[in-house]
């Protein structure tokens, strides 16, 4: 049938276009911007560049992948090709991962995601020292929210993750390895209404703002669900969100300094603060506020060198951080 003849002829031509790896990357930046000038700058070319390689890529498919009318919106085939080309990138990010993994530390690349606390606790400090023992090495370090961690591990976003195990736990497509399982503790600016007091209970502490990074799924059986000063449960995913909300335990200490917002570390991290006089802890002790994080990483996936030696580093400088 002429119908089948076309498609046929369609298919076998897209799979010859769609071999350009550059132009599954240009399609899928402008999806993700839906903005020509933005995903120009995304890729690192001129707009009026990328406007003409669309351009030849639709005339050579024969359809249009993209609406040009207040903005930039897939069409159906547009939404096609992201889907599969997402598939074919994939795949090529996985067959250099492997042709990286004989290349040693020399040369290579490593793709960390780590959840606020570990972060500062030891990951930042062991890439420093990965870094510069191997200055070969393309590092990057994103530090995100626990449960995106995972995401991007099991999305092949990150070759290495160091989150709240309890929930990556649950995935069976990943491997956990425990690093720290360490009390938090409370703590705000040393004028702040609590500073002093001998004795708190749970209550006092929610009637002021919390400060700090969402918290994992296995607190939110311990606090209540209803809104308070200290936060409230995201309806979304039933998952607690302090009343402000940071990205790095760093920024929550600036905060808690200048307002009567809470926070919880470990003593080892604000030492400096609590020696100086800024800040001071707070008599409570919650058995379930707790760090409970480790290595996370995808179950099918072999350790590349470059991960084996963040590993080791990020071992070391947890030994000297006290719990």
């Amino acid at each position: 049938m002429v119908w089948i003849d076309n498609i046929d002829v369609i298919s076998g031509r897209c799979f010859m276009v769609l071999q350009s790896l550059r132009h599954l990357e240009m399609v899928r930046a402008l999806a993700q911007h839906r903005h020509f000038g933005r995903a120009a700058k995304a890729l690192g070319v001129s707009q009026p560049s990328l406007t003409r390689s669309l351009k030849h890529l639709e005339d050579t498919l024969g359809v249009r992948l993209f609406e040009r009318h207040d903005g930039v919106t897939p069409t159906l085939f547009g939404r096609i090709v992201i889907e599969k080309g997402e598939m074919l990138l994939r795949g090529y990010s996985e067959l250099l991962r492997e042709i990286t993994l004989t290349k040693g530390l020399d040369i290579g690349e490593l793709t960390v995601a780590v959840a606020p606390f570990p972060a500062e606790i030891s990951a930042q400090k062991a890439m420093g020292m990965l870094a510069a023992r191997h200055p070969g090495l393309q590092i990057e370090l994103s530090t995100t929210d626990w449960t995106r961690v995972v995401d991007d591990i099991s999305q092949g976003r990150a070759d290495l993750g160091l989150a709240d195990i309890s929930e990556a736990a649950e995935h069976s497509e990943l491997e956990t390895e425990l690093i720290r399982a360490s009390p938090l503790h409370f703590y705000c600016r040393t004028g702040h209404p609590l500073a002093g007091r001998r004795k708190l209970c749970l209550d006092d502490l929610m009637a002021f703002p919390w400060v700090g990074p969402t918290a994992p799924a296995r607190m939110r059986m311990e606090m209540p669900q209803t809104e308070r000063p200290f936060g409230f449960f995201s309806e979304v995913n039933n998952r607690f969100r302090p009343r402000i909300v940071v990205g790095s335990v760093s920024a929550a200490k600036d905060v808690v300094i200048v307002s009567d917002g809470l926070s919880v570390t470990l003593p080892a991290l604000i030492e400096r603060e609590l020696r100086d006089g800024l800040c001071a802890l707070l008599p409570i002790d919650l058995p379930w506020m707790r760090l409970n994080y480790g290595f996370v990483w995808k179950r099918d996936r072999t350790h590349s060198p470059a991960a084996d030696a963040f590993i080791q580093l990020v071992r070391a400088v947890e030994k000297d951080t006290p719990a």
